[in-house]
């Protein structure tokens, strides 16, 4: 009987984007925590830096009430000021989703057309007389007799949408019309392209307050978190908090440990990775780059 009902691990998963070895899996769900002057704005943008060095990063969706003072922070990369920099509005996370679905059909419409191309290039090779080809397939490159092109060259984009420092707007409203809980579950599986791939969207957040009486951290970004990071906290209450609701993947007393050693430098936070590669040894960081073992600090 123990076999027979036994689980058993279907084949397939999420389809993640190739990073180096020692990088964060993608896509993500990151959520920054820190107090005014902290630097969360300074050390997320730099992270977008680092995906667009490592090459996985293709656009920047910012949504800031405060874009025209940080804007030094987001030179280089891929990041239309005209389109791409959106206010906090009640619909702001439906036009995130309304993005993803024009890259789906701008994605759509280059395969169609370079199926197409493919097929009017094997007629042609074949040396088949003009006037028995297909009149529609002649048509469809009637204008411009050239191979299609795509912005991505095929591939589907790496995208980002980052909320920073949204708190207290209508883009974290509880309202019924607020997409951000949907956009946020379902962030994989949006833009979907006629094959059933997803463009997909990765997810940042920096926040001030993980709790407050208003406006704090929807729960849904709290439990959709995969990137975690915390800056130095003099509320003992809110770090209890995040302890807490941490403990399915550590338990509070090693969170303690770990955040006070990322923590113990000017601007250090500690990084929580939920959905770390399996040939990384710990699932903590001070900042991006630096491992931090439990056991190490144990026998310190």
């Amino acid at each position: 009987m123990e076999k027979k009902y036994q689980i058993e691990l279907l084949a397939g998963g999420p389809d993640y984007i190739k990073t180096p070895d020692d990088f964060f899996k993608i896509p993500f769900v990151m959520l920054s925590v820190a107090k005014r002057m902290s630097g969360k704005t300074c050390s997320m943008s730099q992270f977008l830096h680092l995906l667009n060095k490592i090459g996985t990063l293709d656009r920047v969706i910012l949504i800031s009430p405060t874009y025209m003072n940080n804007a030094h922070y987001f030179k280089g990369l891929p990041l239309d000021e005209e389109h791409d920099v959106l206010e906090p509005t009640l619909d702001v996370a439906q036009r995130v989703m309304d993005i993803l679905d024009e890259e789906a059909l701008v994605y759509d419409e280059y395969h169609e057309k370079l199926k197409k191309w493919k097929e009017l290039q094997k007629i042609l090779k074949g040396r088949t007389p003009i006037d028995l080809i297909d009149e529609n397939l002649l048509l469809f490159f009637s204008d411009v007799m050239e191979k299609p092109k795509h912005k991505y060259n095929g591939r589907k984009p790496v995208i980002v949408a980052f909320w920073d420092d949204c708190q207290n707007t209508e883009a974290f409203s509880p309202s019924k019309y607020n997409r951000l809980n949907y956009l946020t579950i379902k962030h994989r599986h949006l833009g979907m392209t006629a094959h059933d791939k997803s463009i997909g969207c990765n997810l940042m957040f920096a926040c001030q307050n993980y709790t407050s009486n208003t406006g704090g951290i929807p729960k849904t970004i709290r439990g959709n978190t995969t990137i975690l990071c915390i800056f130095s906290n003099k509320n003992q209450k809110e770090l209890d908090l995040i302890a807490e609701e941490c403990s399915g993947e550590v338990d509070v007393d090693t969170f303690k440990v770990v955040h006070a050693k990322a923590t113990e430098s000017d601007y250090g936070f500690l990084t929580i990775d939920f959905n770390r590669k399996k040939e990384h040894k710990s699932p903590f960081r001070k900042c991006w780059n630096e491992w931090i073992f439990v056991e190490e600090l144990k026998t310190q």
